[in-house]
C-alpha cells in the first residue's frame, strides 16, 4: 500500500493497542514494548519507521536463537508482505507476533516426531484445522507429518486474522528462516537459483487459507463436520483471563469426537495457561502423552 500512515494519528494506534491488551497477559513485554515504542514516535510515520526494526530483523532472521529488541512482527515476514499491511495490521503483529516455524525447528520438535503416528492414527476423513497459520508453515508441516504417515486423504484449513499473512501463505512462497529448511524441509522444500523457497505443488492442492479470528468465533466450518484435528499453537499463550478461556471455547468447538487438539509446550505446562487446562479437563480431553501437547477429545461432546 502506499501510504500505511494515512490519516491515522498515534492516538489512534495507542487506542487499538489498549482494545487488544484487555485479553492479553497484562505483563507481556510485547505490549510493555510497544507502549514504548509509541511514547517515543513523533507522529505514525516515525512509528512505523520504528517497527522496521531493520538491525533487529536482520539479527534475527540470520541466527534464529537471536529475539529482536522488542518490536517483533516484521521479523516473521518478508518485506512484500510487511508492505501490505496497514497501521494497525502491523501493529497487531507486534502484540501477537506471526511467531512460525516449521514444527521440527525448535520447541516443535517432539510434537512433530509424535505428528505423523497420530495423523495415521485419526479415522478417514481426515480434515485439518491450523489456527493461526500466519504464513503457512504450521499447515505445511501437517501435510508433510502426512505424507509420512501415509494418510493420503488428510486436508488442511489455515485460519488466520492477518489478511496479508494468507496472501503469502496461498502463493507458495516460503517465508524461511533459521533451521525451518534443516533436516526434513531441506528435504522437502525446493529453493531456486534466486534463492526464493518454495512448498511443492502437492502439498498446496490439499490445504486453503482462509481468514478467522479465535476471539469472536469466526472459524471454519461454517456449518460442516468438525475437524479430525485442530492445531492451535503460538497464540493461546497471548491470552489472560476471559479472552483465554473464550479463545479456548472457540478453539475446541472445532474439533470433532474422538479428534485430537494440538498445543504447545507453554499452554501445556505454564501455571498461567492453568486457567485454560482447566477448560480441557472440563470438556472431557485427556492428555496422551507428558512429553508432547496432544489431548484426545471424549468420544461423544
Amino acid at each position: 500500500m502506499s501510504d500505511p500512515a494515512n490519516e491515522v494519528t498515534l492516538a489512534d494506534v495507542a487506542e487499538a493497542v489498549e482494545r487488544i491488551a484487555r485479553d492479553l497477559d497484562p505483563a507481556s513485554r510485547y505490549v510493555r514494548e510497544l507502549r514504548a515504542v509509541l511514547a517515543s514516535s513523533r507522529d505514525v510515520a516515525d512509528y512505523l519507521r520504528r517497527l522496521e526494526d531493520t538491525e533487529g530483523v536482520r539479527a534475527f532472521q540470520r541466527d534464529g536463537s537471536l529475539v529482536s529488541r522488542g518490536e517483533r512482527g516484521r521479523s516473521w515476514v518478508d518485506g512484500e508482505t510487511w508492505a501490505r499491511m496497514d497501521v494497525f495490521e502491523r501493529t497487531f503483529a507486534n502484540l501477537l507476533t506471526g511467531e512460525t516455524r516449521m514444527m521440527w525447528a525448535r520447541d516443535g520438535l517432539a510434537d512433530w516426531k509424535r505428528l505423523p503416528a497420530v495423523l495415521a492414527g485419526l479415522a478417514p476423513p481426515r480434515p485439518l484445522l491450523s489456527v493461526p497459520c500466519s504464513t503457512g508453515k504450521e499447515v505445511f508441516s501437517l501435510l508433510v507429518a502426512a505424507e509420512r504417515s501415509g494418510a493420503d486423504d488428510v486436508t488442511v484449513v489455515g485460519v488466520d486474522r492477518q489478511e496479508a499473512y494468507l496472501e503469502r501463505a496461498r502463493s507458495g512462497r516460503l517465508v524461511a528462516h533459521p533451521r525451518d529448511l534443516e533436516g526434513v524441509g531441506g528435504q522437502v522444500f525446493e529453493v531456486d537459483a534466486a534463492g526464493v523457497c518454495r512448498v511443492p505443488g502437492r502439498f498446496l492442492r490439499r490445504c486453503r487459507f482462509e481468514r478467522g479470528d479465535v476471539l469472536t468465533g469466526a472459524l471454519p466450518p461454517a456449518g460442516g463436520p468438525r475437524f479430525a484435528l485442530v492445531s492451535c499453537r503460538n497464540l493461546l499463550g497471548y491470552f489472560r483471563g476471559e479472552g483465554l478461556l473464550r479463545a479456548g471455547r472457540n478453539v475446541l468447538s472445532r474439533v470433532r469426537p474422538g479428534g485430537v487438539v494440538l498445543l504447545d509446550p507453554f499452554v501445556t505446562g505454564a501455571r498461567e495457561l492453568g486457567p485454560f487446562r482447566d477448560l480441557l479437563a472440563a470438556e472431557g480431553f485427556r492428555r496422551r502423552w507428558p512429553d508432547a501437547s496432544f489431548y484426545d477429545a471424549p468420544s461423544a461432546r
